[in-house]
Order: C-alpha cells, then structure tokens, then sequence
C-alpha cells in the first residue's frame, strides 16, 4: 500500500491524515498498537523519518501516547470543549467527536435552596429548588459528574425521561433556550462516592466547573456543577 508522492500534500501528512481516519472510523480502537515504525514504513513504502513524523503529529493532536519499551498505541478519544460563555451540551460535545453520549440519573428532588441559591435565582421566601443529578457517559464509560439546580417551576423535568437524554433538548421543547453562562475553574480531588460513581480511585484530581446559566431573555434557568475527569477532555480556551 503506498502512498501517492506526485501530489503537493507531503508523504508524512498524507500517511498522518490516514491513520487518523483509521483511529476515528474506528478501524484502530483506543487502546490498540500501532505497528513498528519499520512495519509502518514497508507497508506505505516510506522512510522510517516519514513515520516517525507522521507519528509525531499524531500525538500532539493526542490520538497517541507511546508506552516505553511497548510501542505506540492509540489513546482514548477526548471529549472538546471550550471554556467560553457560551452554552454547549455535553450531548453534543459527543456528537461532535463521534462519541456516543449518555446519562444515568442518581438524583432528582426538590429540596430547600440556600441563601445564595435563592438570591440567585430570585426565588420566592417558600420556593424550593429542582436538584438533578447525574453521571454523563461517553461511549459507555463515565466521564463526568453533573448537578443542576433549577426554580421550582422546573418541576416538569420529573415527567420527562432523563437517562440518556439531552438536558438542553428538554428543555428546548419546553421553549427554554440556554443562551450564555458564568463560569469559574478550579482543581478539586475525587471523594469516595465520586470515585466510586466515575470508576476512578479516591483522591484523583477532577476539573470542577461552577456555572450560573441563562436563557436568551438573561433570566437565569439554572445553576450547574461539573466534575470532569480531566485526562477524558481536551479544554479549549
């Protein structure tokens, strides 16, 4: 199999761009070894320089990580998003990577809001808070922990089907556009029952994300918690 050297496009991008249709049809899955450099460099007909670089190349963009003394493999896809004011579900932050979303609801209840909650929100003095939390999957294995508190109002959310729904299309079909968000970043470490429900060791470090949603009438919908498995997202700033 070679590849084509009387066209502009250099040989090491040509062989680059290969492999990485390869790695996102699925055709090389996360976790598989490449070939050697010197496998790689007979089957296209290429140099080992040619290889080497086209490998490079690759792992910058983060489709591969080398294991020494092991070889090169394909890393696991990373779900993108950026940190902007904008509003972007995690639903189609998958589809965007190819990646099949899901959710499994672990709590939904209303209960009494803090202070703040309620100063937030312009609630009223007897009003309670919509808590629904959830652990977000991507290509079935859990990535993110998420928690949205909602006005009283919300209550509908209880009738609708939140497994493996979009939160956002939800609440699109009840004529609530998320428009733009506050956000504040910090580094906090997994407890027990976050390890346990993302399937990661107690103490592991997790992005934290603290938003404070509204709508396109700025009124705000929601307050939202994110705790992300870091090594499982590319940040996008």
């Amino acid at each position: 199999m070679e590849l084509n050297n009387t066209i502009a496009t250099p040989l090491y991008k040509q062989l680059e761009e290969k492999l990485q249709k390869e790695i996102e049809t699925g055709e090389r899955p996360a976790g598989s070894r490449l070939p050697t450099e010197n496998e790689l460099s007979e089957t296209y007909n290429v140099s080992r320089v040619t290889v080497r670089k086209a490998l490079a190349g690759l792992s910058e963009l983060g489709y591969l990580y080398r294991k020494s003394g092991k070889g090169t493999f394909v890393a696991e896809k990373k779900i993108q998003r950026g940190i902007t004011n904008g509003v972007l579900s995690f639903t189609d932050m998958c589809r965007m990577m190819n990646a099949s979303p899901g959710a499994k609801i672990t709590k939904i209840a209303l209960e009494d809001p803090t202070e703040k909650e309620m100063e937030l929100m312009s609630l009223d003095k007897d009003e309670k808070i919509l808590v629904l939390e959830r652990i977000r999957y991507a290509d079935g294995k859990p990535v993110q922990l998420e928690l949205n508190k909602f006005p009283e109002s919300f209550s509908f959310l209880f009738s609708e089907n939140l497994n493996d729904s979009s939160l956002y299309e939800i609440l699109k079909k009840h004529n609530i556009i998320l428009d733009h968000s506050q956000k504040t970043l910090d580094i906090v470490f997994a407890t027990s029952k976050e390890a346990k429900a993302l399937g990661i060791s107690s103490g592991y470090p997790l992005l934290r994300i603290e938003s404070v949603i509204h709508d396109v009438d700025n009124t705000i919908t929601n307050l939202c918690r994110q705790l992300c498995i870091g090594d499982k997202f590319k940040f996008i700033i």
